[in-house]
């Protein structure tokens, strides 16, 4: 009977509130809790990596304020305060002195003429894409900007830092959204693989004579316009895939 009961002791060792159990325990719970910890932070940062990918500056002129923090980094953007529409008119006017001083660099890219340029900059509540590109040729900046299924390279040296600027949806009709991301390898690929990349910011499409049908089609295919005829169910003809590409931009 005394064998049976020591037995019985023995089994139930492992499960006795004893200090030799209770630190056993509680070394358990230590490494379980630091696991824990582990695996919420690595969601919590992947969540943050993910939110932060595309920034798009609260600004009206967005397109401006890439540039501004592209240029000055983004404790210059964070630490500048009153961001309004006066600091922003003033910082503009203050870079129609650097076109004018670069009018070689203006005229070599050709984005728009140096008029237009200080124009713009000095007049208008929002900077366009061309004065923006100018502004990067200026400053030896790497862009990719992307509109819509579209995208067109600045490479101005072959340095891995490549900026991409994305048109996005606004909520206010009368003026564009921009924001941008550091570029990685993957993100550079799928741009290539899947949007028609622009030659000339200015002149998205070259003349019929330039393509064969077969480009014509990757064309559509990237624009996402249909080459298939409905009615017919064959490939619509040459001029025809065309148009609908010069309809697109």
């Amino acid at each position: 009977m005394m064998i049976q009961y020591n037995d019985v002791l023995n089994e139930l060792q492992d499960y006795m509130l004893d200090e030799v159990n209770m630190q056993k325990s509680l070394r358990i719970k230590l490494v379980n809790d630091k696991s824990n910890i582990k695996k919420q932070n690595e969601i919590k940062n992947h969540d943050n990596i993910k939110k932060k990918t595309l920034f798009i500056p609260k600004e009206q002129d967005s397109l401006f304020w890439c540039y501004f923090i592209i240029k000055n980094g983004e404790i210059n953007y964070e630490t500048t305060n009153n961001k309004n529409l006066l600091l922003t008119k003033q910082l503009k006017i203050d870079l129609v002195s650097v076109i004018r001083k670069n009018k070689d660099i203006v005229k070599m890219y050709k984005f728009d003429t140096i008029t237009n340029i200080e124009s713009n900059l000095a007049n208008d509540n929002n900077i366009n894409i061309n004065t923006f590109l100018t502004l990067c040729a200026i400053n030896n900046i790497n862009i990719i900007y992307v509109c819509k299924k579209t995208y067109y390279e600045l490479l101005m040296n072959d340095s891995n830092q490549i900026y991409i600027v994305h048109e996005v949806d606004a909520l206010n009709k009368y003026y564009n959204k921009y924001g941008f991301e550091l570029a990685s390898e993957v993100s550079l690929n799928t741009i290539k693989e899947t949007l028609y990349k622009i030659d000339k910011i200015g002149k998205p499409i070259k003349g019929l004579t330039c393509y064969k049908v077969e480009e014509l089609i990757d064309i559509c295919n990237k624009l996402a316009i249909e080459t298939i005829n409905k009615d017919t169910g064959k490939r619509k003809q040459k001029k025809d895939l065309y148009e609908l590409i010069v309809q697109y931009f």
